[in-house]
Order: C-alpha cells, then sequence, then structure tokens
C-alpha cells in the first residue's frame, strides 16, 4: 500500500513547485506525493501576518508600540497592530490622576521609557503633569501613536477555538462591532478603575465629594472642612496641597499607620548636599546630561544599581530590615515633631516595606499644622453633612476627598472569556495567577503586561517592562515563524510557579502583618501582586523563551510544515551572503 502524503498544508496536499515543477528537475512534472515543493514563496519565512491587539495607550501600550517599529523593525513583516485606548488621550494612569500634588514616587530618571531617557526632568520625584507631558512628546517623537486608535472600548474578549483566534468587541461613539486577533497584550495594568470606600451613608452625603482617580477641578476648595480619606500613596500627596489652601481645615481618616521615608535620600543620589525632599535638578546638571548621553547613562546606571542593591532589605528579619525600621522610625519621628498622638498613629510596627514605601514630601509636616487633624477611629457612617467615627465624633464637613484608590484585584470589569469558556474573573476573583506576570492557564495567546506576580515593589517597573515586551515579541516571532496556531501556560507550571513564589514570599517582609493591596488587603494570606524574588532574578527567569512550560498546538497536524519546501528565504535572493556563519 502507498504511503500517505505528507500533510503539509493542513488539507492532505502538496505544493505547486516553481514552474509547475514539484522538483525542480528539468521541467518535468512529477505527480509523486510525496515530493517537496520548491516555490520560494513557501520557503521557511511567515506564510501569514498575525493581527496584535494590544489594550491600553499607558506606558506599556506605547513600549510595545516602540518594540514593534523601532527596537524590531522586523515586526512590521509579522504583524498587523492595533492599539485600542478608551480615553480620548493618551498616558493612561498619568492622563487620569491629577488630584492635587500627584507625582511619582520613583525617582524620575528611573521612571522613564528606556529607549528615550529625560535629561530634562525638573526635579529628583516628577509630577504628574510633567510624566504626563514626557509621554506625550515622546510618543510624537518616535510616532508612537501611529497604532492607536483612541476612544475605542473594548467590551469583551472571546476565544474562538475553531478559529485560534480572540473575538475582541469593541465599542467607539455608541457602536460595537467585532475584531479578530491572534494575539491580545493587556496594556492596562492595575491603576484603571478606581475604588470608592465601603462606607454606609457614603453617597447620601449632600456636600461636594471627589476621588482621587477623578479629580473635580471646577470646585473651589478654599475656606472649606475637608475630609481625606485614605493615607496610601494619593492621600499622602493630597493632604499637604489641602492644607496649603487658605481658611481649610483638614481632616485624615486613616485605617492604620505606614511607612514615609527615604530609604535612599535624594542627596546620595544626586552626589551633593540638599535638605529638599524633592529637590530640583540645576540647569547645570540637565545641560551635562542634554550634550553628553553617557553621563546620563552612567547616572542612572548608578540609581537603579543602589536600587537592585537594596533589595536585601525585603529579607524579613534580617540585620539590614530592622536597622532600616529604626531608621524610618526616627526620620518619620522627626518629621512629626516627636508628637505622642501622632507617632503612635502614624509610625508602623511591621516592617519596613511590607505596604509599599512613600516618600511623602511634607505629608508628615502637614499632619503637625494647625489647620490639620488626624485620627485612625473607624469611620462607621457618612450622613449629609458629616462623617461618624466608631469614637463616638461626629466631624462636620462641606467636601469629602476618597484617596481610596483603584481595585488592584486584577479582576476583569468586561467578559474575558477563555478556552473551554472558562471566565478570567471567576477564575482570578480570590488568587489571581500569572506565570511571570505575564499568562494565565485557559488564555490561549493572551499576554500581560504587568499582569499578577510582577516587579512592581521595588526595582524599576519601566525596566521590568522593557524586559517583558522583549519576552512577548520573542513569542510572537516564535508563533508566526512557526506557524503556531495557540500557545498557553499549563497548570501544573502555573501551579508550579506560584507555590515557588509562596515558598519565597514567606522570608520577605511583604508577607508582614501589615493590611497591604499586594495580598488584597489582608493581614494575612498570599502575596499576589509582587514577583517572588528580585527584579534581577525576574530579569533572568525572562530573558528566554521556556517553551516547555507551554501546551502549544499548530495549525497543521504536521509541526514541522512551517519547515516549507527545505529551503530559508535568503537561498533565494541572488545577493544574500550564503556563508556567512565561517568563523574568522
Amino acid at each position: 500500500m502507498e504511503a500517505a502524503p505528507v500533510d503539509l498544508n493542513g488539507q492532505n496536499g502538496t505544493f505547486p513547485g516553481v514552474n509547475g515543477n514539484a522538483n525542480g528537475a528539468n521541467g518535468a512534472e512529477h505527480k509523486n506525493p510525496h515530493d517537496i515543493p520548491l516555490n520560494p514563496n513557501f520557503a521557511f519565512t511567515p506564510e501569514r501576518k498575525l493581527r496584535v491587539i494590544t489594550i491600553g495607550a499607558g506606558f506599556s501600550g506605547l513600549l510595545m508600540a516602540h518594540k514593534f517599529q523601532h527596537r524590531y523593525p522586523e515586526m512590521q513583516d509579522y504583524i498587523d497592530h492595533t492599539i485600542f485606548e478608551g480615553r480620548s488621550e493618551i498616558g493612561g494612569t498619568w492622563l487620569v490622576n491629577t488630584y492635587p500634588g500627584v507625582q511619582c514616587d520613583v525617582p524620575s530618571h528611573i521612571y522613564a521609557f528606556p529607549f528615550d531617557p529625560n535629561p530634562n526632568w525638573s526635579r529628583f520625584y516628577s509630577s504628574g503633569p510633567e510624566i504626563e507631558e514626557y509621554i506625550v512628546k515622546t510618543t510624537k517623537k518616535w510616532n508612537l501613536d501611529r497604532d492607536v486608535k483612541l476612544n475605542h472600548w473594548v467590551r469583551e474578549n472571546r476565544w474562538i477555538e475553531e478559529r485560534g483566534q480572540w473575538k475582541v468587541t469593541v465599542e467607539h461613539e455608541g457602536r460595537r462591532w467585532d475584531e479578530y486577533a491572534d494575539i491580545i497584550l493587556s496594556g492596562q495594568g492595575i491603576l484603571v478603575h478606581q475604588k470608592w470606600p465601603e462606607i454606609e451613608g457614603l453617597f447620601d452625603f449632600k456636600g461636594h465629594m471627589t476621588h482621587s482617580a477623578n479629580w473635580d477641578h471646577s470646585y473651589d476648595y478654599s475656606n472649606k472642612r475637608i475630609a481625606v480619606i485614605g493615607n496610601g500613596s494619593s492621600g499622602i500627596q493630597i493632604v499637604p496641597q489641602l492644607v496649603k489652601l487658605p481658611g481649610t481645615d483638614v481632616t485624615n481618616f486613616i485605617r492604620g499607620p505606614t511607612w514615609i521615608y527615604y530609604r535612599v535620600p535624594p542627596s546620595r543620589h544626586l552626589g551633593r548636599e540638599t535638605d529638599d525632599p524633592n529637590p530640583e535638578y540645576t540647569e547645570e546638571e540637565k545641560k551635562r546630561w542634554r550634550e553628553d548621553p553617557e553621563e546620563l547613562k552612567k547616572y542612572r546606571k548608578a540609581m537603579i544599581h543602589r536600587t537592585n542593591k537594596a533589595f536585601r532589605q525585603f529579607i524579613k528579619g534580617s540585620e539590614l530590615a530592622k536597622e532600616h525600621v529604626e531608621f524610618a522610625a526616627k526620620q518619620m519621628a522627626e518629621k512629626l515633631k516627636h508628637d505622642p498622638d501622632l507617632c503612635k498613629m502614624m509610625i508602623p510596627s511591621w516592617e519596613v516595606g511590607c505596604r509599599r514605601i512613600t516618600p511623602g514630601p511634607g505629608y508628615l509636616e502637614a499632619l503637625t499644622e494647625p489647620n490639620c487633624h488626624l485620627t485612625n477611629s473607624r469611620i462607621t457612617k457618612i450622613t449629609e453633612n458629616a462623617v461618624h467615627t466608631a469614637d463616638g465624633k461626629v466631624h462636620e464637613v462641606d467636601v469629602i476627598a476618597c484617596a481610596t484608590g483603584f481595585d488592584v484585584s486584577n479582576c476583569p470589569k468586561y467578559p474575558i472569556i477563555g478556552r473551554n469558556g472558562a471566565d478570567l474573573a471567576e477564575k482570578w476573583k480570590d488568587e489571581p495567577e500569572a506565570y511571570l506576570s505575564v499568562a494565565t492557564s485557559e488564555m490561549p495567546n493572551y499576554f500581560f503586561l504587568m499582569g499578577p506576580n510582577a516587579v512592581i515593589g521595588h526595582g524599576s517597573l519601566m525596566e521590568a517592562l522593557n524586559w517583558t515586551g522583549d519576552y512577548l515579541v520573542k513569542w510572537i516571532k516564535k508563533i508566526a515563524e512557526e506557524d503556531i496556531k495557540s500557545i498557553v501556560i499549563k497548570p501544573d507550571v502555573l501551579d508550579a510557579f506560584v507555590r515557588y513564589g509562596d515558598t519565597i514570599h514567606k522570608k520577605l517582609v511583604w508577607t508582614g502583618s501589615c493590611v497591604s493591596w499586594y495580598k488584597k488587603g489582608r493581614v494575612d494570606g498570599r502575596v499576589t501582586a509582587l514577583f517572588g524574588g528580585s527584579a534581577l532574578l525576574f530579569n533572568r527567569m525572562i530573558s528566554e523563551i521556556r517553551a516547555e512550560d507551554f501546551d502549544i498546538q499548530y495549525r497543521s497536524p504536521n509541526p514541522f510544515r512551517f519547515m516549507g519546501n527545505g529551503f530559508t528565504a535568503k537561498e533565494f535572493d541572488e545577493e544574500a551572503d550564503l556563508s556567512w556563519y565561517i568563523e574568522h
């Protein structure tokens, strides 16, 4: 019996050779089904462009745009790319957050696009408006908005198994339609959905109410009694700004203490003495960095080196960790003028770093002002004109500012339905789990930038995103070149990765005795937000693809169909160097 032909196209047939010649010999026509086609158009090269949809045009989405257009220009032959951004402008977090005093708590020079460091930052820590201006300017410089569609909201992602694609439902100006994508990149981050506090009667309040994630700038906050709920990053930045306004009386309602101090004072990074917690860069410094990029690189490298080295302080119970507790407590007490009540409410007893460490320039000093008050008594209810606390006090106020941040559960707010009907919101309702922060089970060809288990508690987030982008490009190339239908992390591999992280976290301060969003607002429980290890370990792990960790399905029954006709495309280029591999 004659053997069945090798199925190279998934339909049990062969491809015609050059000029109809299946073997290229003397123009003779051969009917043997085992003949290998010699069509140069089917040499070892991607047969089709992949449709890639990125969701979000913040730092993550725009960084991927740079990867595709500039860092790896050959990707133009591999993909058709679209970025859907729901808002009317680019910028993500820095477009949304415009509350008074908004600034980054990471030094400016390590919070920038890695491909375009900015020599012109005005201060050691940048304000939100300056960061947004930098994002817009850099986007225009590199044409990163080429593939961006603004005011386009993604409303549903649904995996279609028979197509090997995601059906993406998009809404624009009230109209909805479906598009199809081979690969989805989620660049939405976690600071997306504002979170209102769960307090009885909150929306019965008759005064003015605003939220840090959607600040009302049209209202005049001067000469008002203001309640600020929360002492996370936004509350710490808002309070001193409101205290400065004429005639205000500000009360900050907090659930507990938090570490507010400088692990490495700005003066150490600057190389010059200054007592300013957020010093300005001099014109001389900016001029030197503009004219000598190597000097700027040297400065940034030294800063990142110190930041990476400081990871050791997160080892629970270490001498270094104990030293940081003593140092931080002393620094905070001095700024609180050693007021016993303020020190008791504000200085934690738990490990430094258990919650995110915030520099908070001016916050502790503001708490000592006569028009600023602090209470850690639990809010029991809110009425038409007052905030009521468990100690029996009634705080009459004109304004409530909810500095309660975002829903950081990672659960999507629209349906994401993967293989076999798996619902991502249901999968992640208790514990969000991701492999290297980029992939989760039952979601084929779906990648996250800064998903669960990301490098967001230490190191440089921008560099981690940069490494992640390179990793995703490698996967996209592999999927295109090898005619892959889908890849998805194996459930047992994901489980093993998460259990490894749990083990490492037991030794780190993030599992300390604080309430933290790293642990979904719990004292005990798993750390689901952070990578289990240092930024440099993350770099090591994401530098190369571990294909063995994924279930890979091919578009053809023969997984080697992508090898084509036995030639590489280069061999049909008369000008190509076909001996490039010879060593000198």
